[in-house]
């Protein structure tokens, strides 16, 4: 990675056909305020429905004729603009984008248009058993603050956001801190060229946004009725931040060997292989720069609430109450770290990657620290920490009705 500018990143890839271009901002949905959950969200559905030059269909045709894509998301404490195109492109993306950062106008009309898309994505959300309980898993987690409430926010709120509030929050983004990192194929010099004619190298950066305070709740189990075939579970906690080492990248291992995307995770194994109770099983990490929650989701049958949760607590007290061998943990390692080299691979999520260490940290990522901080842990140290933050919390479950 070199940087062009101030803010401004660039990774080169050898023989890459196309350009890849993240702005992204150091501002999420927990900065919503309150009584105006789904705000930033909001924002950025908006931020496509024009600027002060075009109307959000030219945006999109300036892209689209070259054969680009453009995308935008929220998360809870990132906002970001995503756009794919080829290299004879470039200079469009970079102009698109920054009429997107510093020119939109949110008009009154395709405001409320856009409303009703949102209000019918968070229909559409909450018609899928599974997305609908991972949503709202964090709301049983935080106690209070803005990491308590989902994305996408709540239909009261979403109704209450007037398009003059969307201004004046994009203002406030303009001023937050932002990284724009860029990959391709091209030479730097080029891109540098580019990122010059538009105005990239002098666009002022803000600091970033302090987040409101959020207080963890206390444990609790929630049994909710769903007009669903299957019984949806979440059993999850709390972790260290991300940029905690060893401990982040412990507590990932561990979530990799019980419920990884490997088809031999071992509760991919018991609960569907060996007990035929669910379809689907898998382990979810949610990373903020203070702290991070994680879980296990399963799509269980009914009738196997009570013995598929006896499992699931017991393979978690396992690693808690006894240690990996020398020889499990080698292999526990290879297995997550050559994970990680594959998703490596793909630029999108490469570039994402340090967008956020760039943002949080001040600094791109290390990967080599992660795997030195890796080969460094113990069995007894696993054990540590596996104690510290693997006992599940919380508990949550959408139940037939």
């Amino acid at each position: 990675m070199e940087a062009l500018a101030s803010g401004v990143w660039y990774h080169w890839r050898p023989g890459a056909t196309s350009i890849l271009l993240l702005l992204l901002w150091n501002k999420g949905s927990r900065h919503d305020p309150p009584q105006r959950e789904g705000l930033l969200h909001f924002l950025e559905h908006a931020l496509f429905k024009g600027t002060q030059r075009r109307s959000g269909r030219a945006l999109f045709r300036r892209i689209e004729r070259f054969g680009g894509e453009m995308n935008a998301f929220t998360t809870k404490d990132k906002m970001g603009v995503e756009l794919r195109v080829p290299p004879a492109a470039l200079p469009t993306a970079l102009a698109t984008l920054r009429e997107l950062a510093y020119e939109a106008t949110f008009p009154e009309k395709e405001v409320e248009k856009e409303r009703a898309v949102i209000l019918e994505e968070q229909a559409m959300y909450e018609d899928i058993p599974e997305e609908s309980l991972l949503d709202h898993f964090e709301e049983q987690v935080f106690a209070a603050g803005g990491l308590r409430h989902p994305v996408i926010g709540y239909a009261e709120s979403v109704r209450q956001i007037s398009a003059e509030e969307l201004r004046r929050h994009y203002k406030a983004l303009q001023a937050a801190r932002w990284v724009l990192v860029l990959s391709g194929g091209l030479p730097a010099r080029s891109v540098a060229k580019a990122i010059q004619q538009t105005g990239w190298d002098r666009a002022e950066n803000g600091p970033s946004p302090i987040p409101p305070d959020d207080r963890l709740a206390e444990a609790s189990v929630e049994e909710l009725k769903r007009p669903t075939q299957q019984l949806h579970l979440v059993v999850g906690g709390v972790g260290p931040s991300p940029y905690a080492l060893p401990e982040s990248l412990a507590l990932q291992l561990l979530l990799h060997e019980l419920a990884g995307p490997q088809m031999g995770s071992r509760l991919n194994l018991l609960l569907r292989e060996k007990y035929g109770w669910c379809y689907s099983v898998y382990g979810f990490w949610h990373g903020y720069p203070e702290r991070s929650v994680w879980g296990i989701y399963a799509g269980l049958t009914p009738e196997a609430k009570a013995p598929a949760r006896r499992l699931i607590h017991a393979e978690l007290q396992r690693w808690q109450d006894k240690a990996p061998s020398p020889s499990q943990l080698a292999q526990m390692r290879r297995s997550f770290w050559g994970r990680q080299q594959l998703a490596a691979e793909n630029p999108a999520y490469w570039i994402s990657l340090q967008a956020r260490h760039l943002l949080d940290q001040g600094q791109l990522a290390a990967p080599h620290l992660w795997q030195e901080a890796l080969q460094d842990l113990t069995p007894q140290a696993l054990g540590e920490i596996a104690r510290r933050y693997l006992n599940p919390l919380y508990e949550r479950m959408y139940v037939p009705s």
